[in-house]
């Protein structure tokens, strides 16, 4: 693994990994202090107004599913638990980013079409909270964001043959790139200090065989992960949806032993979201 991160690392010369948000920082160390102070955390998020807007979004949007919305930061961290609402603050951190170019705007879309369905599906798959499934499916093309901004014209081609054929895809950026999405995708989420399953879930998520991954978590995350893009794929994109891709569906499918009517209702739920978006 060391020599696909050094290769990753090299892939990316040049393009610097974006600096774990201040504001985030601040916020482990309150929250990790003995006596977290929950007007200090109020304050934290507020110093930065598009930053807690883009928070108070997501806590209000179905992504999080709050029973009652809520009008403030003190109440969506009254709502949601401080653990909870410093995973949304790192996807709204992550969220504004990546916005330079075209192809960038294009990943990030997908992905944010992704972590919806990644939330959706919490609600079947037990044991998958839905705030780290949102997490998860917003940063798991993390890697494809820098490799775009390294190459964009090299690296539109096989953004393409993602949605088409999954599998083939990562040797295939080996050889153009010098290491695949995956891999340097690993190296943002360690930055970011991630938690491990998704880190692990990250460098999985084009597993052509699911039972090969042997925890439990990572497992259920990357069969979630690999359904939601074949969804996306399918809605959001009009992209053409090779056997690969139709696989990662059928697979995962059987994974997460879901009926064809939660993947009915999920496409339903995907089309609505996007068409209010």
């Amino acid at each position: 693994m060391q020599n696909q991160l050094r290769a990753a690392l090299e892939a990316i010369r040049g393009v610097k990994i974006p600096e774990f948000p201040q504001e985030v920082i601040e916020l482990d160390n309150e929250i990790n202090s003995k006596f977290a102070n929950v007007h200090k955390i109020v304050s934290i998020l507020e110093q930065n107004i598009t930053l807690s807007g883009e928070v108070m979004r997501l806590v209000n949007s179905p992504i999080i599913k709050l029973k009652q919305p809520v009008d403030n930061i003190r109440d969506a961290v009254n709502a949601m638990g401080l653990e909870q609402l410093r995973n949304l603050v790192v996807a709204a951190a992550f969220k504004r980013l990546f916005n330079s170019g075209s192809l960038q705007r294009d990943i990030l879309e997908h992905s944010v079409d992704v972590a919806f369905c990644m939330a959706y599906l919490t609600e079947f798959v037990h044991g998958v909270p839905r705030d780290q499934a949102y997490m998860m499916g917003l940063f798991h093309n993390a890697g494809s964001l820098l490799l775009a901004a390294k190459n964009q014209e090299a690296y539109e081609k096989l953004f393409s043959m993602s949605l088409v054929n999954p599998v083939r895809l990562l040797a295939k950026e080996r050889e153009v790139m010098g290491a695949d999405h995956c891999m340097v995708g690993v190296l943002v989420a360690k930055k970011w200090q991630l938690p491990m399953a998704i880190i692990n879930g990250i460098m999985l998520h084009h597993s052509a065989n699911l039972t090969r991954i042997s925890n439990e978590e990572v497992r259920s995350m990357v069969a979630m992960l690999q359904l939601s893009n074949a969804v996306v794929a399918e809605i959001s994109i009009g992209a053409y949806r090779g056997e690969e891709m139709k696989a990662f569906e059928e697979h995962a499918v059987q994974e997460l032993m879901l009926d064809e009517e939660v993947v009915a209702e999920l496409r339903a739920n995907l089309i609505t979201y996007n068409h209010k978006s």
